[in-house]
């Protein structure tokens, strides 16, 4: 007679349910870290980005002695006809190893020309925080905007301080100065544009401009190392606002597709495009980092900057030469 207990075959359910538990716990502990780790990769990788951009940038300068005009209005330099030119990201495009882009770029027609239109349909990875939003230009799927099936950037090439903004530290100073190309010149308009001297590295630029807008590094007398070059705009938008993001080849065409002045704070939800509203240059910079966003400095330099930046340091940033003394957290 054989004795002894059967081998059990199985877990009952109970051990199953407690087994099934323990995984979840592991899991729910486990998934913050994962998150963070890659919101930290993205942080790296957009940093990454601008650090070849600025780059770019200076490449540029070195070999033709000024920076690259950030936006351009109207190429002809009579005003006859409208010839709106392109930005500054498709003059570095043969320091960022984008010069097949480059070749096919035509200079000296409009952005809208289709030759012009199917270089800003193309999507070079380095534009493009991998943790910002996923839009294209607003103007995509618009038949005639000249920005049919374009592509977009998260990364604008800063102007200066913007409409309204005031320089805070040196006593008696004038609101920064911004023009416009409303009726009259004198109203804020979403084409608004920071003036020389007090604007910023990659500034509006067009012939007939009496002063041309031309930037060198030795015009950075606030100093390099203090003065933003290009910051990050790669914030989701409200859906009350929907797409306000623009083509990255369209200068400065009633609002430019790769340049914003300072005006709004970080992440400020009054920073974003309505239709109606006056400020396509002035929309905020911004990102989808927890706290604030990346901005690469004229010394080509980049740092995380914290949405809680005093205003004022922050606009004063955005001058070449207001002589405000300050220090950037």
């Amino acid at each position: 007679m054989r004795s002894g207990k059967l081998a059990r075959a199985a877990f009952t359910l109970i051990e199953l349910l407690v087994v099934i538990s323990i995984i979840a716990v592991l899991i729910g502990l486990l998934l913050p870290a994962v998150q963070k780790v890659r919101e930290a990769a993205g942080r790296m990788s957009c940093q990454n980005n601008l650090k070849q951009l600025a780059l770019g940038v200076h490449m540029y300068h070195d070999s033709n002695q000024k920076l690259p005009h950030g936006a351009e209005g109207n190429l002809d330099p009579t005003g006859a006809t409208s010839i709106p030119g392109t930005t500054w990201l498709v003059y570095i495009l043969p320091n960022i190893e984008q010069g097949n882009l480059y070749g096919a770029y035509k200079l000296n027609v409009a952005y809208t020309d289709p030759a012009n239109q199917a270089v800003g349909a193309q999507r070079v990875p380095i534009f493009y925080c991998p943790n910002g939003a996923k839009v294209l230009s607003a103007n995509a799927a618009v038949s005639g905007s000249g920005e049919l099936n374009a592509n977009t950037t998260h990364y604008y090439g800063i102007m200066g301080p913007g409409t309204g903004t005031k320089n805070m530290f040196v006593a008696g100073a004038p609101n920064y100065p911004v023009s416009s190309q409303a009726a009259g010149g004198t109203v804020p308009h979403d084409s608004a544009y920071s003036l020389p001297p007090n604007a910023g590295m990659l500034i509006y630029w067009q012939p007939s401009f009496s002063i041309q807008g031309i930037v060198t590094l030795s015009d950075v007398t606030d100093g390099t190392s203090n003065t933003f070059m290009i910051g990050e705009r790669s914030q989701n938008p409200p859906i009350s606002v929907g797409n306000d993001y623009l083509s990255w080849v369209r200068g400065n065409n009633g609002g430019s597709g790769a340049t914003k002045n300072l005006t709004y704070a970080i992440n400020s939800p009054a920073g974003f495009y309505t239709a109606g509203s006056n400020n396509l240059n002035d929309l905020a910079m911004g990102s989808n980092h927890p706290g604030g966003a990346n901005f690469a400095l004229g010394d080509g330099s980049v740092r995380f900057v914290n949405a809680g930046i005093d205003y004022n340091t922050y606009i004063a940033a955005g001058s070449i030469n207001g002589k405000e003394i300050i220090t950037l957290p």
